[in-house]
């Protein structure tokens, strides 16, 4: 039994079209309260290099510190009392490929989903701004915090 051109070809390009990644962070789940070391991980699914990547904290969270990242800037974005409340990281990270970035911080002290929001800008001008909700084309990641 052959099977249907259509349906065939729908088989074919489910197979062969690549998955849209999305900027995460590592761990997915944490403890309230908790020292904890993140990792944002950036792919590159463009032709063209990602430039600078620039992360919102969740309200709450405590960054104590960058893990340093060759060939990456790290500028920490703080509000008026001083606070960090984001980083940009600005350098040069080429297609089909992808990169992490770390830090430590100190979590909110309430459980519940924490949420990351992020811009992606590309050398050709281009930017995503992963800050939708979860199932969007562009979610932001989310970090589920557990009682202790």
């Amino acid at each position: 039994m052959t099977m249907p051109k259509p349906i065939a070809f729908a088989l074919l390009l489910a197979v062969f079209t690549p998955a849209s990644a999305h900027v995460t962070v590592w761990p997915k789940d944490s403890v309230q309260g908790a020292r904890e070391k993140y990792e944002i991980r950036v792919p590159n699914e463009k032709q063209a290099d990602t430039i600078r990547v620039e992360v919102r904290f969740p309200a709450g969270l405590k960054v104590t510190s960058f893990e340093q990242k060759p060939g990456w800037n790290t500028e920490p974005l703080r509000d008026g009392s001083g606070a960090i409340v984001g980083a940009r990281w600005t350098g040069r990270l080429p297609p089909m490929q992808f990169t992490g970035f770390g830090l430590l911080a100190v979590n909110p002290p309430r459980a519940g989903q924490i949420e990351w929001t992020s811009v992606q800008l590309y050398a050709d001008g281009t930017r995503v701004e992963w800050s939708g909700p979860a199932g969007s084309k562009t979610p932001a990641p989310r970090v589920t915090l557990r009682p202790r």
